[in-house]
């Protein structure tokens, strides 16, 4: 096996592929990140990494809440004057645990920096979409309030950037969505281990995903949830911002 580098946007099921491919062995990290009610697999170390580098070359970006092609390609130009040393000494650390597994959102504005340093021949790459109502649902719900316009026009244009970066350098990779992994296991597992030399089969699934295969993730009454949330902190920007415009006395 290679070592694997998952390219997504946020809310795309991207914690569930790296369990499912960190069951074959695959190196995480000494420390993973943790969030209240699931572990993100995400290599500690990584995103520190990651937040440096975009603190560094974009102060002020906010990439959780707008994608701008123009931002990935100027970070890419400004790393020209920063010092790679400290990722270099972080992909020799992960290649002693080979194959390793990267994960984390923030390497669609990153991975071109990364590119620098990695063996590029000898890593494979993910890249997992999502179906924008699905992760509009997901999102609202977790509070992070946004329309559904947005979350297609935003998850759209990471995808794109990351498909673009694995075309220019002339990588292949495997493209799929979190809803084709609980819809079609039987289907998308052998693509998967044809591709990345693993084994997986749909009783792994069953260990590291708590959601039931065979549906989709979020139904009809996740659906009425998130639109309660998105309503009414719609209401509450729109009240905040009629307030603002009255004038005073």
């Amino acid at each position: 096996m290679k070592n694997t580098i998952i390219l997504t946007h946020g809310w795309s099921g991207s914690s569930v592929f790296s369990g499912l491919l960190a069951r074959q062995q695959m190196w995480l990290g000494d420390q993973t990140i943790r969030k209240p009610d699931y572990d993100t697999f995400e290599n500690a170390e990584l995103v520190r990494l990651n937040r440096s580098l975009l603190q560094q070359l974009a102060p002020g970006l906010d990439h959780e809440h707008a994608f701008d092609r123009s931002a990935v390609d100027d970070i890419a130009q400004r790393a020209n004057t920063i010092d790679l040393q400290p990722l270099r000494d972080f992909l020799a650390q992960c290649n002693q645990h080979a194959p390793w597994l990267w994960k984390d959102p923030r390497l669609t504005w990153t991975i071109r920096i990364w590119a620098r340093v990695l063996d590029l021949e000898n890593t494979s790459f993910l890249v997992l979409t999502r179906d924008p109502m699905q992760a509009w649902v997901t999102s609202n719900l977790r509070r992070h309030v946004q329309s559904l316009r947005f979350t297609r026009d935003y998850n759209n244009g990471i995808t794109a950037c990351n498909t673009d970066f694995l075309t220019q350098h002339r990588l292949p990779w495997l493209q799929t969505s979190f809803e084709e992994l609980l819809l079609d296991p039987d289907t998308l597992l052998p693509r998967m281990n044809a591709f990345f030399g693993t084994a997986l089969t749909v009783d792994t699934l069953r260990s590291v995903c708590r959601m039931p295969l065979y549906q989709r993730s979020r139904g009809w009454k996740d659906v009425l949830m998130a639109s309660a949330v998105y309503l009414r902190n719609y209401r509450e920007r729109d009240g905040r911002r009629r307030s603002a415009l009255m004038p005073t006395v």
